[in-house]
C-alpha cells in the first residue's frame, strides 16, 4: 500500500512541484528567445532530442548491456535537461537565460520523443510483449499532466504575483532537491537487491555517460565557434539529464521499478561529476582552450 501511494501519487507530484518551480523563473520571453537566437537553441535543442538518444543507444550497443539496463539507460537520454541545470549553469558563469529557455523548450518536445523512444528501447532490448503493454498515448498523457500544467501555473503565478515568485524561489529550490533525493532514495530501495547486485555496473556506466554527454555537448559548441557562455551551458544542459522525470516514468507510468534504479543513480553522479567538469572549464586551462570571452 505504502509502495502504491508513493508511486501513484507522491512521485507524480513531486515531478510536478519540480516543473511549477521551474515555471516560476519562466516568462514568455524564454520562449521568444528561440527565434531571436535560432542557431544557439536549434543547436541546444539537436543535441538534447536527437543527439543524446543516439549517443545512449551507441553506448548500450557498444558495451552489450542487459535488457534492463539497456533500458534504463535509453528512457534516462530521453529525458534531457531538467530544472535544475538552469542553477548549475548560472552557479558555472554560463548562460542561465538560455538554460532556462532550453529546459522550457524541451519540456514541450519531449511530451512527443519520450514516449516514442521508450516504446522503442522496450521493444528493442526488452522484447516486443513488454513493449504490448507500454500505452504510448497515457504515456505521453501522463508527462503532459505532470509537466505543462505546473509550468503554466508558475509562470502564472510568476506574472500574477511575482514578489510571491521572488520570496518563494529559494524554499522551491531547496523542495526541489529534497524531492530529487526522495525520488532517488524510493528508487533504489524499491530495488535495492538488483541495486546491490549490480551497483558497480551502474557507478561505471553513469559516469561514463555523463562524461560523454558532457564532452558531446562541450564539443560540437565549441566546433560551431560559439562563446565560452554558451559552451559552457550546452555542455551542462546535455551532460544533465531530468533523471526526476526518468524515475517517474519508470515507477508510476510504466510500472517497472527497476527501470528508474539508473536514473536515481545518474542523479547523484551527475551533479558530482558536473562540479569537478565546470570546475575544470573554469579553471586557466580551460579559459586558455575555451576563451575568456562572455
Amino acid at each position: 500500500m505504502e509502495a502504491s501511494i508513493m508511486s501513484r501519487i507522491i512521485t507524480p507530484l513531486a515531478i510536478a512541484f519540480i516543473m511549477f518551480g521551474m515555471g516560476l523563473s519562466l516568462t514568455t520571453a524564454d520562449f521568444k528567445r528561440v527565434w531571436v537566437h535560432p542557431k544557439v537553441i536549434l543547436t541546444g535543442i539537436f543535441l538534447q532530442i536527437i543527439c543524446l538518444p543516439v549517443l545512449g543507444f551507441c553506448f548500450v550497443s557498444i558495451f552489450n548491456l542487459e535488457p534492463i539496463l539497456a533500458t534504463s539507460i535509453m528512457l534516462l537520454s530521453a529525458c534531457p535537461g531538467g530544472a535544475i541545470t538552469n542553477l548549475v549553469s548560472f552557479i558555472s558563469k554560463g548562460d542561465a537565460a538560455l538554460s532556462v529557455s532550453l529546459t522550457a523548450v524541451n519540456s514541450l518536445i519531449t511530451v512527443v520523443t519520450i514516449p516514442i523512444l521508450v516504446t522503442f528501447s522496450i521493444s528493442y532490448f526488452m522484447g516486443e510483449k513488454m513493449a504490448a503493454k507500454v500505452d504510448a498515448l497515457e504515456l505521453s498523457l501522463g508527462i503532459i499532466l505532470v509537466t505543462i500544467p505546473p509550468i503554466i501555473l508558475g509562470m502564472f503565478t510568476k506574472r500574477k504575483a511575482p514578489e510571491f515568485a521572488e520570496k518563494s524561489e529559494s524554499a522551491v529550490k531547496k523542495g526541489t532537491i529534497i524531492f530529487l533525493v526522495v525520488l532517488a532514495f524510493f528508487a533504489i530501495y524499491s530495488e535495492k537487491q538488483l541495486f546491490m547486485e549490480h551497483y558497480q555496473s551502474f557507478t561505471l556506466m553513469a559516469t561514463g555517460l555523463c562524461f560523454l554527454s558532457f564532452f558531446m555537448g562541450a564539443l560540437v559548441s565549441f566546433m560551431l565557434g560559439l562563446p565560452r557562455r554558451i559552451i559552457l551551458t550546452l555542455a551542462i544542459e546535455v551532460g544533465l539529464h531530468n533523471s526526476a522525470m526518468g524515475i517517474v516514468i519508470a515507477i508510476s507510468f510504466l510500472g517497472i521499478n527497476a527501470l528508474a534504479i539508473f536514473s536515481a543513480f545518474y542523479l547523484v553522479t551527475e551533479y558530482v561529476l558536473s562540479g569537478v567538469l565546470m570546475a575544470t572549464m573554469n579553471s586557466p586551462v580551460g579559459l586558455k582552450i575555451l576563451g575568456n570571452e562572455v
